[in-house]
């Protein structure tokens, strides 16, 4: 398995995206009940985190560039390359989440205005990173399923990420608390059932493929796809495993930690084997 750049990049910057997803939304569903400075603490360690995970994630896929100092020359052609736009939305996405950064960590307010592009410039950056496997000559990432997997991942961890926030932040108004970790959790279990919704479709697609002889040289994704049957099966149950966790950690206007310190992993991992799967094309 040679692909581990590959999977540590896309799974760090959708984990990026996410969080900060799911900051924006909180500090939009808090507008009224909490003041400029709870909302900066409340913001603040997960900008941080964000941005770090976003920077990672940028550093680790050089690693799979032949020589990385020629990783400039990949931003040509914007007008008919997916890869270029990805780099152009992602180096914008963590510019403007860079700076609101800075800003809240040195001027003591919270610049939202820049947390808000900065999100929609993540979620247009995910959008591009998919499109680039979705139009690539790999039978098995032709297919939607490739949009709904990466920007799930993005709601998953985004999702446990807020849940952490709040775990964190036990001040916060009860009100709040559970509309956050209601929605949180509504959106977890959507996205999840969304994806298993989408398999027997994929499936099919993937059957047809088979059956017309497409070939891919020098991979074989459909027999490695095939192969894989049991990883793909165990990361499921995993993920449902994890959801679940998630769904039952709210108890009694609180986050009940252990259960959500279970129900994390469970999804960290299952993304983590998913991944796997996905760019396993040989």
């Amino acid at each position: 398995m040679h692909e581990w750049p590959l999977i540590i990049f896309t799974l760090l910057v959708q984990a990026s995206v996410g969080i900060t997803l799911f900051t924006t939304f909180s500090l939009v569903l808090a507008k009224q009940g909490l003041g400029s400075q709870e909302k900066r603490r409340l913001a603040l360690p997960f900008m941080l985190l964000a941005f770090i995970f976003g920077a990672l994630g940028l550093m680790v896929s050089t690693a799979h560039l032949g020589y990385p100092l020629n990783a400039f020359h990949a931003l040509r052609h914007v007008e008919s390359s997916w890869l270029s736009r990805e780099i152009i939305f992602a180096s914008l996405y963590l510019a403007f989440l860079g700076l609101g950064t800075l800003i809240a960590l040195i001027s003591k307010r919270l610049p939202i205005v820049l947390l808000l592009i900065a999100t929609l410039l993540g979620i247009v950056d995910v959008f591009c990173m998919s499109a680039i496997y979705v139009h690539s000559s790999v039978v098995t990432w032709m297919h939607f399923n490739t949009y709904l997997m990466f920007f799930g991942s993005v709601l998953s961890l985004g999702a446990v990420a807020s849940l952490w926030s709040l775990a964190i932040r036990p001040d916060l108004p009860s009100q709040l608390m559970r509309k956050l970790a209601v929605t949180a959790v509504a959106l977890l279990i959507a996205i999840t059932l969304c994806r298993l919704l989408v398999q027997p479709v994929y499936m099919e697609y993937l059957t047809s493929a088979w059956d017309s002889d497409v070939v891919t040289f020098p991979h074989q994704p459909l027999a490695a796809f095939a192969q894989l049957a049991s990883l793909r099966l165990a990361s499921w149950v995993i993920l449902i495993a994890g959801v679940c966790a998630l769904a039952l950690c709210w108890r009694s206007q609180r986050i009940n930690k252990r259960l959500l310190a279970l129900g994390s992993g469970l999804i960290v991992v299952a993304e983590v084997l998913l991944r796997v799967g996905f760019f396993n094309i040989q």
